[in-house]
């Protein structure tokens, strides 16, 4: 081809080691972390901060959306209505669904828990 020039075309990486990359990766070798990134959508976030309240002894299920969750960057702010099994004290089954679903929302997401209001919205036997 007239004026196609050769030298432009960029070098091809050469693997230092005996094996290349993919060869490493299929024998289970340590392959090289592509990198990039992880979104978590607030939905889910709000499914597993339902969820961690479910865990907690002495609440039961709210009918109306039990969690939202707002994002920033890498902080969770969230929202919960719980409901509280009569007779327990309230304020200290909401302390313990504060510190679990804290714990399991950074847990499974790997971000921080900044805020966590809680509305108990139904006291059930």
């Amino acid at each position: 081809m007239a004026g196609t020039r050769t030298d432009t075309v960029p070098r091809q990486r050469v693997e230092t080691g005996a094996r290349g990359s993919a060869e490493r990766h299929r024998e289970g070798g340590a392959a090289r972390d592509p990198g990039g990134r992880t979104d978590i959508a607030p939905s889910v976030i709000e499914k597993a901060a339902a969820r961690a309240v479910r865990e907690v002894e002495g609440t039961g299920a709210v009918r109306a959306r039990p969690a939202r969750a707002r994002t920033s960057g890498d902080v969770v702010l969230l929202r919960l209505r719980i409901a509280v099994r009569y007779p327990r004290p309230a304020r200290e089954v909401a302390a313990r669904v504060r510190e679990h679903v804290k714990d399991r929302v950074e847990w499974m997401t790997g971000r921080t828990v900044h805020h966590i209001d809680i509305e108990i919205a139904e006291l059930v036997r």
